[in-house]
């Protein structure tokens, strides 16, 4: 039976199976955006139409319904001239977005996969770049870009976000969160009153093309709070996700995630960091990102920042979702391309399960990452070594947390108290540790 899951072995199998496959040098296999294939067919010599139409019938027979009727021959007879360049802008798209896929007794196979949406997480071929190089970003001066990300809601992703500014904050370094989380907000609420929030990302990313006069400056909050940062501090810095009210959806509702105009929402928040760092000095810009598979999410994860930090814990849905990242940032990326994976929620130090849990999580991450991140034709670091990719940090579970933190006060003796104890709590050595981790990617520690 032909599924979606086996179709493009069946295509390859019904070519190789044509009795004429030795003119062939390459076939691109195309899947539309329904799940239909079509074919690109790279021939040495110009095939007689009898010989083209058998094998239009033995596909038919072979893939069914999955068979689109569209075979795209690179090589035709003299008398086909205008044919041809009637249909060289469709061999010139086939072939700009193919990836390789396999050689077979000497045939090369490349895929061209038409979708609709998730392309930030399926379309990775060829390096992506950050907002700006590596190297701009160790510079003097320079900002990294940090993006948290949890395929699984509810992992602590947006409370160590902020633990982590917090500790580099009180390192002196000046910190831009940035609420990416646009579907689900909650960043804001750590910070601030509700009355407090008025715009956001969601605002800058509608009304930018609009009021490109607008600064960016007006989407962002300063968070000066006392209670919570010392005059030794760094800055610390906040763009909400938005206000979420009455208008919310209909704004919600406008932003083009399918990437019908296409590169648009990445230009969108490259465009809108880039100003940020303009606006201001920053050391560390830290991304809340949605989660799930979501296309905002596959483009601050995998194509604008330097590095991530991955979220999760040693369930089957959880590691399923960090393998599908994991192999979209190696496919995408350089091997060097810093990603830190945490064990979030776990037991305490002090349980006596903790050891043995650990060890299972560290060696799951081992083998996922062995399996779809490392390159295997370079030397792969063992099991034990210190802060390689599968190498995790852990975050006990803390049941306080589950209880809403606030870091904002009214400036009362019992507010400024309640936000010095979530302070405390969100300045445990876990989150430091995640911290310096992040500036050894970048040579600062």
């Amino acid at each position: 039976m032909i599924t979606f899951n086996n179709v493009l072995n069946k295509a390859k199998d019904s070519i190789l199976s044509w009795s004429n496959k030795e003119c062939l040098r390459s076939v691109t296999i195309v899947r539309d955006v329904i799940g239909k294939i079509s074919f690109l067919l790279d021939n040495e010599v110009s095939i007689e139409d009898g010989e083209k139409q058998a094998l239009v019938v033995r596909v038919q027979q072979d893939l069914g319904v999955y068979f689109s009727g569209k075979i795209y021959w690179k090589k035709l007879s003299h008398s086909q001239k205008n044919y041809v360049k009637r249909i060289e802008p469709i061999i010139n798209m086939i072939e700009d977005n193919h990836k390789e896929w396999q050689t077979v007794e000497n045939i090369v196979f490349y895929i061209a996969e038409r979708p609709i949406a998730k392309k930030a997480w399926i379309q990775t071929q060829g390096l992506q770049e950050s907002v700006w190089s590596y190297e701009e970003a160790i510079q003097e001066n320079g900002t990294k870009i940090i993006t948290f990300y949890s395929f699984k809601g509810g992992m602590g992703r947006t409370t160590a976000l902020s633990g982590v500014a917090l500790a580099l904050v009180k390192q002196g370094y000046n910190i831009m969160m940035i609420d990416a989380d646009i579907e689900a907000p909650g960043l804001a609420t750590l910070f601030f009153d509700e009355d407090a929030i008025e715009v956001g990302v969601l605002d800058y990313l509608l009304e930018h093309s609009l009021s490109p006069e607008k600064s960016v400056t007006e989407y962002i909050k300063d968070i000066t709070d006392p209670a919570l940062l010392d005059e030794t501090d760094g800055n610390l810095y906040l763009m909400p996700a938005g206000k979420v009210d009455e208008n919310y959806l209909q704004k919600l509702a406008r932003i083009d995630y399918q990437d019908n105009r296409e590169g648009f929402l990445k230009e969108a928040l490259s465009e809108m960091i880039q100003n940020i760092r303009n606006e201001y000095n920053i050391d560390y810009m830290l991304i809340d990102a949605r989660a799930g598979f979501h296309d905002m999410g596959g483009i601050v994860v995998s194509q604008i920042p330097h590095g991530a930090v991955l979220f999760g814990n040693n369930s089957r849905q959880s590691w399923d979702g960090i393998t599908q990242v994991l192999r979209t940032i190696a496919e995408g990326h350089t091997t060097d391309w810093p990603v830190m994976i945490v064990d979030s929620m776990c037991e305490r130090p002090t349980s006596e399960n903790y050891a043995i849990n650990k060890f299972k999580f560290t060696q799951k991450a081992y083998t996922v990452c062995i399996e779809n991140f490392y390159d295997n034709n370079s030397p792969v670091p063992g099991l034990d070594a210190d802060e390689a990719i599968h190498s995790p940090e852990f975050v006990p579970f803390d049941s306080e947390l589950l209880k809403g933190v606030e870091l904002f006060s009214d400036g009362s003796l019992e507010q400024d108290d309640r936000v010095k104890a979530y302070k405390t709590l969100l300045s445990g050595n876990c989150y430091e540790q995640m911290a310096n981790r992040i500036k050894r990617w970048f040579g600062e520690d």
